[in-house]
């Protein structure tokens, strides 16, 4: 019987890390499993018969409280898309309101925590309001940095565009940064709140990693030449050069690692070992080289 919490709610069950984070719990002994979606969404095809939905308006804060509460929730994930991240503040709330023990907010990538200000790009920026949102009110939180998703390695250096690894002609590209898939980041949030006490967890950041890797690295992983670049190229979409740029300079930074320290408690380290006896995704492993 698991040791950690047995009641876990998901907001953002339909991304990536939602999915592999639902499926691991619905998995897990002891555990319920509530799936929040919006009011219009019909419950998700996915879902196991054991794994509870429901719809709710995030903005009705007394309503998801009141669901919250039937379900007697002691842990929400929020594992949601960036355009509805701004929805985590009343969520959150409504998890005060209903005694939620522990809030697991939409971090997942960049570690956000002590970075310097003045070098924080506004993705990260919304990401660490929620953070302070979270402490304002009260509510424990826990953040998981896992460094770059390895499903975005091709998009983080151009090479569906032209088969290159495209770098920044400003970076050395010679920094370590983590790269973990989405299933191992669902599953180890997963495992973490079902078989770790609050106490191991609240307000805690913990930083995970599948493998690791260089930019530079990646010319002999996936077999293709480096080519310095003034902007690297994106595939036609939502995804920009510029976002694409920025990411590859925070990478440059160590902001996707283990290892850059910032302020106590960021999670420099790594928390590979709160997942005892799992074996982590490797990059050439998911991409099948």
């Amino acid at each position: 019987m698991p040791a950690g919490f047995k009641s876990i709610a998901i907001a953002g069950a339909q991304s990536a890390i939602g999915k592999a984070a639902v499926l691991a719990l619905a998995a897990t002994p002891g555990v319920s499993v509530l799936v929040l979606t919006r009011a219009v969404t019909a419950r998700p095809a996915f879902l196991p018969d054991n794994v509870a939905h429901s719809g709710i308006d995030y903005a009705d804060v007394n309503a998801t409280t009141a669901i919250l509460q039937e379900h007697q929730v002691q842990v929400v994930i929020a594992p949601l898309n960036s355009f509805a991240i701004m929805q985590q503040i009343p969520l959150a709330d409504a998890a005060k309101a209903a005694g939620v023990q522990l809030f697991v907010p939409s971090e997942f990538g960049t570690v956000s925590k002590g970075i310097p200000d003045v070098e924080t790009p506004p993705y990260l920026r919304v990401k660490m309001q929620i953070a302070d949102h979270l402490q304002a009110i009260g509510l424990p939180y826990l953040r998981v940095f896992p460094g770059s998703f390895q499903e975005f390695i091709y998009p983080l250096v151009g090479y569906g565009v032209n088969k290159k690894v495209n770098i920044l002609r400003s970076l050395k590209g010679d920094t370590p940064f983590s790269v973990t898939t989405c299933d191992d980041i669902g599953g180890f949030v997963a495992h973490v709140v079902t078989h770790h006490p609050l106490a191991s967890l609240a307000n805690k950041c913990f930083r995970i990693e599948g493998d690791r890797t260089t930019l530079n690295g990646l010319g002999a992983i996936l077999d293709a030449p480096i080519e310095k670049v003034n902007d690297v190229p994106v595939p036609e979409g939502p995804l920009t050069s510029s976002f694409v740029g920025e990411l590859q300079t925070l990478v440059d930074k160590g902001w996707l690692n283990t290892e850059t320290r910032f302020v106590d408690g960021d999670g420099s380290g790594g928390a590979n070992a709160l997942w005892e006896g799992h074996h982590w995704t490797t990059l050439r492993e998911f991409l099948k080289l």
